[in-house]
């Protein structure tokens, strides 16, 4: 129950803090919410995959947490700075992405080629995506930091993320639970999709802004 309540308010606090005005209080303070409901929400996952013998849910627990301490701690401190929590966060993700590969490569020595009801195509696919978050922390810590936009759309994507996958978890994972009226494809995935695209959307609108800023510079 009370990894259940912690997903309600995690995507309940995420979707508020799409619509808040960016920089506003509420902004801040549904930030704060969703950070703490997402930590709670990945934490037990870990715990009850750990209980029921799921390694991808476990892992992606973990996912979780790292994600959203990574974005916080982005923007927590100065820009053009690294702190020892991006240290530790680097070791967090490398661990995570081991964990990936050595799950993936048990499935290849098991005839049904299935672990945890999960198989070798969806460790693959979060596996690339933490390996991608290890270089990408590799290069955050050998430059010292971000400044400016590109260190608000750190923040920004890293903060999303696991929003995406908590909503695909559950209008997707869990569709079964849902009311027979919206056991639809279609319905289930606009959440889901809403969600991909306002990361986009702010991802390349800062990203224009860090271009136009750059060339008024030079």
């Amino acid at each position: 129950m009370f990894h259940i309540c912690a997903g309600a308010i995690a995507l309940l606090a995420g979707y508020s803090v799409i619509v808040a005005k960016k920089g506003q209080l509420a902004h801040k303070y549904l930030g704060r919410v969703y950070v703490v409901a997402m930590l709670a929400l990945g934490l037990t996952g870990t715990y009850i995959a750990i209980a029921r013998e799921i390694p991808l849910s476990m892992l992606n627990g973990l996912v979780l947490c790292y994600f959203v301490l990574s974005s916080v701690n982005t923007i927590w401190q100065p820009p053009k700075q690294t702190n020892a929590y991006d240290k530790l966060l680097f070791t967090f993700v490398i661990m995570i992405t081991i964990g990936f590969g050595w799950y993936s490569y048990l499935i290849t020595q098991m005839e049904s080629k299935v672990l945890g009801g999960f198989g070798i195509e969806a460790y693959i696919v979060f596996g690339s995506v933490m390996a991608l978050c290890c270089i990408g922390d590799c290069r955050f810590l050998i430059r010292g930091g971000l400044s400016g936009n590109s260190r608000l759309i750190r923040h920004l994507w890293r903060m999303f993320f696991p929003l995406l996958m908590s909503t695909a978890a559950f209008f997707l994972g869990q569709a079964k639970h849902l009311p027979e009226s919206i056991q639809r494809t279609e319905l289930l995935m606009l959440p889901v999709i809403s969600v991909l695209i306002t990361i986009i959307y702010w991802s390349v609108k800062l990203q224009v802004k860090r271009t136009e800023l750059s060339s008024k510079t030079k």
